[in-house]
């Protein structure tokens, strides 16, 4: 009849529209992106032509408090920025009001910025971004916490040590996205709270870093910071009270070679002082399997006690068979002997 529905023609329609949205409901999330112009934004990195996207890094360090030498690690306070530009984020001309835009990251594009050597670094701002009116994108975050570093110690106490922080895009690889630093300001803050070093900067480095078993090169920023170990400490706590202990074993030459027990008991004096020195100094580096220049003079310094125990020894037991000149003679030369090889040991330790 004409002017009324049918109701097959309804139950057929309903049933139409029931597949219709069961069959979306069932598509991948990649099909929907392609009718979510927001999707396609997030998923896709901003490009002219297929070159790389540029991503300019800035960093400034505010501060750094430790340098743990047992551990490896170092604290920092640093305060990271990137930029880069996004066309799609970009208002038309009439919306346009000169003023930033604060967006979520979850919301745009972002370059997936990792500091790859963090061991423990903590955001202190709002995670986000500011974006012009011409799609500008500007990240920026404060970060405090640790991060790893290697450490050589085979010129300790005179040591230099580089303190890297190593700064990653882990998603994208070189032929996609690379960092640039060339209108970034690089910089160190004023004074750092650290003490028993001094701190100067290194120029960035943008290279490539290869992930182990990757076979992909992924774009690198290297800030580098140079730490110089203040020596004055070490020089006064080990080295003073090392050579001092050498003098006093020295002194056994100079008594009578029958003073039997006053020598003996110098020269042990001496050793077990030289060792809770070394031991001490141990206690403050990493178990490491090369000997560094402290090693060097505990060692020899060491020796040289040892050497002043065995010539008092000796020379009493000439003093108590009548050899009395012949251990008189020997003290006479082990004086300067000693004492030119505690030179050859100094130089050995600190100079070759």
């Amino acid at each position: 009849m004409k002017g009324k529905n049918c109701p097959c023609l309804n139950f057929a329609k309903l049933f139409w529209l029931f597949l219709s949205t069961l069959l979306y409901l069932s598509l991948p999330d990649a099909v929907h992106a392609q009718s979510n112009p927001e999707s396609v934004m997030l998923g896709e990195r901003p490009s002219v032509n297929g070159e790389p996207t540029i991503i300019e890094v800035g960093l400034f360090v505010i501060d750094v408090d430790e340098i743990d030498d047992v551990n490896q690690r170092f604290s920092v306070d640093i305060f990271i920025s990137a930029r880069w530009s996004d066309p799609r984020l970009a208002l038309p001309d009439a919306e346009r009001q000169g003023q930033m835009r604060f967006m979520a990251l979850e919301d745009i594009w972002t370059p997936r910025i990792l500091v790859i050597n963090d061991r423990g670094l903590t955001p202190r701002l709002r995670e986000g971004v500011n974006v012009d009116d011409f799609g500008n994108v500007r990240f920026q975050n404060r970060l405090t916490g640790e991060l790893a570093t290697n450490l050589e110690f085979q010129e300790f106490p005179f040591d230099t040590q580089q303190l890297p922080i190593q700064i990653i895009s882990y998603e994208y690889s070189t032929d996609e996205m690379q960092f640039s630093t060339e209108s970034v300001l690089v910089t160190e803050g004023g004074t750092f709270s650290i003490e028993g070093w001094n701190l100067r900067p290194l120029e960035p480095e943008v290279g490539v870093y290869v992930p182990p078993n990757a076979g992909v090169e992924l774009p690198q920023l290297i800030y580098t910071m140079e730490a110089e170990r203040d020596s004055d400490y070490y020089v006064l706590t080990m080295l003073v009270p090392m050579s001092l202990i050498i003098f006093m074993a020295w002194t056994v030459f100079w008594m009578q070679p029958n003073l039997v027990p006053p020598r003996i008991a110098i020269s042990t004096a001496s050793i077990f002082s030289l060792i809770a020195l070394g031991v001490s100094i141990r206690l403050g580096l990493p178990k490491v399997s090369y000997l560094t220049r402290a090693d060097i003079f505990v060692l020899g310094c060491t020796l040289l006690v040892f050497i002043a125990l065995g010539v008092a020894v000796l020379g009493s037991r000439w003093a108590n068979s009548d050899r009395m000149e012949q251990a008189l003679q020997a003290n006479a030369i082990a004086r300067w002997v000693y004492l030119l090889l505690f030179v050859v040991v100094s130089y050995a330790a600190f100079f070759v």
